[in-house]
């Protein structure tokens, strides 16, 4: 029987190890997309932050030399505005990815000590298991829990029939059987005489 439960513990161990496994790989897995989105958002802020450069340098350039090209400094004024926008949401996209980042890690580090969990619970189930000693001594544990219970609930009843007892003992029918036509004797008991048979000598 402890054998078996003991099995069936090591099962669910098991069980619960491979499940936290399979929750590690799959945070892996975001972890790498994240991190593959990350790379890419930074790539992308790098460019449009070369190319906000690049266009300011043109724009200032036109500024300096362009007193009839106001139609072309127009133009370079709604791109610049225009990479502005997109500079802005890819460091808008960049800080929530950061907090993802951030949140994969944190869920990482507890499916890591998760898993340490489970497997010194395994090892020390294990311990007990392969000791004979060990499950010996849980069984004879076990069986003395068991039997101080219902040596304390034979005790209890006893307690509790012997206050019964005194009870009707101080109550008393004062020696009369039957008085003024009425038994004396409280609920339906009756009276048993034992006839003692003589013993061979």
């Amino acid at each position: 029987m402890a054998a078996r439960r003991g099995r069936f513990i090591v099962l669910a161990l098991a069980g619960v190890m491979a499940a936290s496994l399979l929750r590690l790989v799959a945070v892996e897995r975001e972890k790498h997309r994240v991190n593959e989105a990350y790379q890419q958002a930074t790539q992308t802020l790098k460019e449009l932050e070369e190319e906000r450069s690049h266009l300011s340098g043109q724009l200032a350039e036109s500024q300096s030399t362009a007193e009839g090209q106001a139609d072309s400094l127009a133009n370079l004024q709604l791109e610049l505005e225009s990479v502005q926008t997109r500079l802005q949401q890819t460091q808008e996209t960049l800080t929530a990815l950061e907090q993802d980042h951030r949140h994969l890690l944190q869920q990482h580090a507890e499916v890591n000590e998760r898993l340490d969990v489970v497997e010194e619970e395994k090892q020390q189930l294990k311990v007990k298991l392969s000791s004979l000693k060990e499950l010996k001594l849980a069984i004879k544990d076990v069986k003395r829990k068991l039997w101080n219970e219902r040596w304390a609930a034979w005790r209890a009843s006893i307690q509790a029939r012997k206050i019964i007892d005194q009870e009707r003992l101080a109550s008393g029918n004062r020696g009369y059987v039957v008085r003024d036509g009425v038994s004396t004797l409280v609920g339906p008991s009756r009276l048993q005489v034992h006839v003692l048979e003589p013993q061979p000598q």
